[in-house]
């Protein structure tokens, strides 16, 4: 590698040297003539007619009421052209600022034969009129590419569907929800193409998390976009309902239900202790509420089992982490005498 780049050197130092009759003058003036011949090439070759293929941007606009386009249309036709160069070089320059527009109220389209859907066709060499009069440049349009368009369309409906919320809660130590997060308005009306519209169940809030609440949080959050759908509200309101807990302890007797006739029995204990969190507010009503612990002999098999489970019920819905004991009872049993 060294041997090589010292050769360049000595090449580079004989092309300079005054010996060779070939200084730097001499390339600079070189270079230049040889720069001015190819812009006279170039600007003769742009007068001249030529023939080539450009991809120009294309927008479509005005679709039928009450519908909407199910696919997106090309964003680019490919143009075959026949016109002086410089033309040609304009409409390359000018492609990315200024699409032309093509207004489909104004077209002649088809129904595809024999389809179910709305779908439709183009024939782009119908467009080649409406094309050539936007571009403004003296260059015919010889043919379009691709030579039909497909698409279809699909009617716009509205129907109204629930709003869920996508929120993640964490509370401070003693802190629980009480009840369930709310959002206000609880539904929206939604309007798209009917295909769409027809596969949402619902929809739903951005995903928020909030940690370490130990209040009431009411806040507004954005709707979880739909592709291709518009929403009557874009934003709905949340309410987080939180309040501190404390624990409450109630012992309830057990009742029996179905007892045989044939039979005495007596069960041990006779009651349970319920434990259950709720709301500070809501402490004063744990003295009212009507629970009931039942021991239901219908759905016992006394001759399968040495303990009996109890039930529950009236279990009201401000009561969380709700548990009892003894989850089972002892049993005895005794034939009645005649």
């Amino acid at each position: 590698m060294p041997r090589v780049k010292g050769k360049y050197n000595i090449w580079l130092k004989n092309l300079y040297s005054k010996d060779t009759g070939f200084n730097n003058r001499d390339v600079v003036i070189f270079l230049f003539f040889l720069f001015l011949s190819f812009i006279f090439w170039y600007l003769n070759s742009l007068g001249k007619d030529i023939e080539t293929e450009i991809s120009y941007p294309v927008r479509f606009i005005n679709t039928p009421k009450e519908r909407v386009l199910v696919e997106d249309l090309p964003s680019k036709l490919n143009l075959y052209l026949k016109g002086p160069g410089y033309s040609v070089l304009k409409l390359k320059l000018a492609g990315n600022r200024s699409p032309v527009i093509i207004d489909i109220s104004t077209v002649s389209y088809r129904r595809v034969p024999g389809s179910a859907t709305l779908k439709y066709y183009i024939q782009t060499s119908g467009l080649a009129k409406k094309l050539s009069s936007q571009l403004k440049a003296d260059c015919e349009i010889t043919s379009i590419k691709p030579d039909t368009l497909f698409f279809s369309f699909d009617r716009i409906v509205t129907r109204s569907v629930p709003v869920t919320a996508d929120i993640e809660v964490n509370t401070e130590r003693q802190y629980f929800l009480k009840g369930q997060i709310s959002v206000d308005p609880d539904t929206v009306m939604i309007t798209g193409p009917r295909r769409i519209v027809d596969t949402v169940k619902s929809v739903k809030t951005r995903y928020k998390r909030l940690i370490g609440l130990n209040e009431t949080v009411k806040k507004d959050i954005l709707l979880e976009r739909i592709k291709g759908i518009t929403f009557s509200d874009k934003r709905v309101t949340f309410t987080i309902p939180v309040e501190q807990f404390t624990e409450a302890e109630i012992p309830v007797p057990i009742k029996l239900l179905n007892i045989p006739d044939s039979i005495d029995i007596k069960i041990f204990p006779d009651a349970v202790t319920i434990r259950c969190l709720v709301a500070v507010s809501d402490y004063k009503k744990v003295g009212g509420i009507p629970f009931e612990v039942v021991l239901d002999f219908k759905k016992v098999d006394l001759h399968s089992s040495d303990q009996i489970p109890v039930e529950v019920l009236n279990v009201p819905s401000f009561v969380n982490s709700f548990r009892f004991t003894p989850a089972k009872v002892d049993f005895l049993i005794e034939k009645k005498t005649k």
